[in-house]
């Protein structure tokens, strides 16, 4: 399978493609600069921007970008997108990713985005939730605050 990804003009400026029988790669990417928003195309600013880590991630979560991977720069166009166009953004990383999860979270506070956690246990990743499951968790995602980032992390 083979999933494009769009730039704000339409024009194709990546793909994800992902094999599906016991190949040794799973996932196969072209060998291509990364600095982009994966279908920022479809990106709606006016509504709930979720960061997940993959494509078939976005798929499940709508109005989402996908790291491709788990982590994020600072100086990365996604997060400064991000500190410019949202006040507060959704992140739903996988549950193995919680250590990234704490560092992207403490950094969009930094510049004054409120980050919702989304709980993603129980899955191995978002796209093997089906939707309304996703959304659900969504509505009780936890507001991270410095305070309660802290216990977490001290937690985890």
């Amino acid at each position: 399978m083979i999933v494009p990804s769009f730039d704000l003009d339409g024009n194709i400026n990546y793909f994800i493609a992902r094999g599906y029988n016991d190949d040794w790669m799973k996932y196969k990417n072209p060998p291509a600069e990364r600095d982009f928003i994966f279908n920022e195309l479809y990106l709606d600013w006016n509504k709930d921007i979720i960061i997940v880590e993959g494509v078939f991630d976005a798929i499940k979560a709508t109005n989402a970008i996908p790291l491709l991977g788990s982590t994020l720069r600072e100086n990365s166009y996604i997060f400064q997108k991000i500190v410019d166009n949202c006040d507060k953004i959704y992140i739903a990383l996988d549950d193995d990713a919680r250590a990234k999860e704490f560092k992207i979270s403490k950094l969009f506070m930094s510049y004054g985005v409120d980050v919702y956690r989304v709980d993603t246990s129980g899955f191995g990743d978002i796209g093997e939730m089906d939707k309304a499951t996703f959304q659900a968790r969504k509505k009780t995602s936890t507001f991270v605050s410095l305070d309660n980032y802290l216990l977490e992390k001290l937690s985890f």
